[in-house]
C-alpha cells in the first residue's frame, strides 16, 4: 500500500504543480499582451481625433483629444488640432490659452504661434495679431499662410499696400490658391487699381470656378472701370 500511497501523491504535487505553471504562463500572456497593445493606443486616439477634425466633426474630436492630451501631455499635435478647433467653432480665447500652453513644452513651435495670431485677429486685436505672425513668418519665412493672415489683419486695418505686399508674399511661396488671389485683388480693388483687382479675380477663378463670390467680384470691378471710364470721356 505504501508505494501505491506514494504515486498518488506525486500524481497530486504534479498536478498542482502543472496548474500552478499554467496559470503564471496566462498571466505572463496577458501581462504581454497589454505592454505591446497600450502604445499602440495614443497614436491612434490622436488620430481618431485628427481625423474627426478633418470631417468637421469638432466638438467630437476635442473630447477625444482632450483625453488624449492627459495621456500624452507632450504631444504638441494635440494643441495645435486643439487650437484649430476652438478657432473653427469660434472659442478663441480657448484657443490662446492652449496653445499658450502647448509654447511651456515647445517656444518654437509655429503652429502654436500662428494659432495665437488668428485668435487675435477674430478678437480684432490687431497688433497683437501683427507681432504673433511676424514672429512665425521670422522662424517660418517660407510658409505662405503666415504672410496670408498678416495680410488680411492689414486688410481689416485699412492698410491695403501692407496687405498687397504680404498677398505678394505669400503667392510667390505658392501660387495654386485661389483665396491668395482673391484677397490681393480685395486690396487692389480697395486702392482702386481695378485692372490688377480683375486679373487677381479671374485668376483665383481658374482655381475655384464658378465661386459666386469671385464672380460677383469680378463683375464689381469690371463695372467699376467702365464707370470710371465714362467719366473720364
Amino acid at each position: 500500500m505504501l508505494p501505491n500511497f506514494r504515486i498518488k501523491n506525486d500524481t497530486m504535487m504534479f498536478g498542482r504543480w502543472s496548474f500552478y505553471r499554467i496559470k503564471v504562463f496566462y498571466i505572463f500572456v496577458s501581462i504581454l499582451i497589454l505592454t505591446i497593445s497600450l502604445p499602440a493606443l495614443a497614436p491612434g486616439s490622436f488620430e481618431e481625433g485628427y481625423e474627426l477634425y478633418k470631417k468637421g466633426k469638432y466638438y467630437e474630436a476635442e473630447t477625444i483629444l482632450l483625453r488624449e492630451k492627459e495621456l500624452s501631455p507632450k504631444n504638441l499635435d494635440v494643441y495645435a488640432v486643439l487650437g484649430w478647433i476652438y478657432l473653427y467653432t469660434g472659442r478663441y480665447v480657448k484657443a490662446i490659452e492652449i496653445s499658450e500652453e502647448g509654447l511651456k513644452i515647445s517656444s518654437t513651435d509655429t503652429r502654436l504661434i500662428t494659432n495665437i495670431g488668428r485668435a487675435y485677429q477674430y478678437l480684432k486685436r490687431y497688433n497683437d495679431a501683427i507681432k504673433y505672425f511676424q514672429k512665425s513668418i521670422s522662424m517660418s519665412p517660407k510658409y505662405p499662410y503666415n504672410y496670408y493672415y498678416l495680410g488680411r489683419v492689414y486688410l481689416d486695418m485699412g492698410k491695403y499696400i501692407l496687405a498687397e505686399t504680404a498677398f505678394s508674399a505669400a503667392i510667390s511661396l505658392k501660387s495654386d490658391r485661389y483665396i491668395f488671389y482673391m484677397f490681393r485683388g480685395e486690396a487692389y480693388e480697395k486702392m482702386g487699381k481695378y485692372q490688377d483687382a480683375e486679373k487677381d479675380y479671374k485668376k483665383a477663378l481658374t482655381l475655384k470656378p464658378n465661386d459666386p463670390r469671385l464672380k460677383e467680384a469680378l463683375i464689381r470691378v469690371i463695372s467699376a472701370q467702365a464707370t470710371s471710364q465714362q467719366g473720364i470721356e
